[in-house]
């Protein structure tokens, strides 16, 4: 395959990988810590769950528009 043709196809594993990430996956997990019974120092480390998934997805997509 083509440098372009696989450049095509990584962004679009990113693109896919960031939507189904954004959309699905973080919510999900807020509504189960939400819905969850814990409390104190538990829950505010599952609570950082949501941010953390969004900083790794940041961090992919960043890699791959630098060309790391």
């Amino acid at each position: 395959m083509n440098k372009k043709g696989q450049l095509v196809r990584a962004l679009l594993g990113v693109l896919v990988g960031t939507i189904v990430g954004v959309a699905v996956v973080i919510p999900v997990i807020q509504d189960v810590i939400e819905n969850s019974a814990v409390t104190g120092t538990t829950a505010t480390i599952l609570n950082y769950l949501g941010l953390m998934i969004a900083v790794v997805l940041f961090t992919t997509v960043a890699m791959m528009v630098g060309g790391n």
